[in-house]
């Protein structure tokens, strides 16, 4: 017992790391209750189809129209193009690039800005046509839409993205 300089020291150790231990377990479980606990998905049996594209390479004029083919209602949707042969992953954001159809919002192409969900499927002839100005991307060979709509979710709407209804078509110069 003539050296308890030694174990002070032991004790200070102890102490250091029992503190540390227990601040991380408080950090963890704070930074736990900021992840959401499930992803947010599209309901099933949401399906969006691509009724007609009219792609035209002289004016640069890309022309789709996209009709409701499952049984809820849609919002809008993403569209990504792609200008390389081949490639099975289209990289290029047309959504800002809207001139008649649509309107911009969030990287996303959206049918009415007042009402959600606005593609019904219970209406047999609802279609929306969306054109888009393709003239700064040189000649497109694929493109892919990724429908979206609003969901209650929490007492709160939510953009949920139907990554599963993703629909693809190659595109031809008419």
């Amino acid at each position: 017992m003539k050296n308890k300089k030694g174990l002070s020291v032991v004790i200070g150790y102890v102490l250091l790391i029992v503190i540390s231990i227990v601040m991380s377990v408080i950090v963890y479980q704070w930074l736990r209750t900021y992840i959401p606990k499930e992803a947010v998905q599209c309901s099933d049996g949401t399906s969006l189809f691509i009724r007609e594209i009219s792609y035209n390479c002289t004016g640069q004029l890309l022309n789709i129209t996209v009709k409701n083919n499952g049984k809820f209602s849609i919002d809008g949707y993403y569209i990504h193009v792609s200008n390389r042969t081949g490639e099975n992953l289209s990289a290029i954001d047309l959504s800002h690039d809207v001139i008649y159809g649509g309107n911009f919002t969030s990287n996303s192409v959206i049918f009415s800005l007042f009402q959600d969900n606005i593609l019904t499927p219970d209406q047999p002839r609802d279609v929306r046509l969306t054109s888009f100005n393709v003239s700064k991307y040189g000649q497109l060979y694929r493109v892919e839409i990724i429908p979206m709509r609003i969901e209650e979710i929490d007492n709160k709407n939510r953009t949920v993205v139907c990554s599963n209804a993703k629909v693809s078509s190659d595109l031809v110069c008419s």
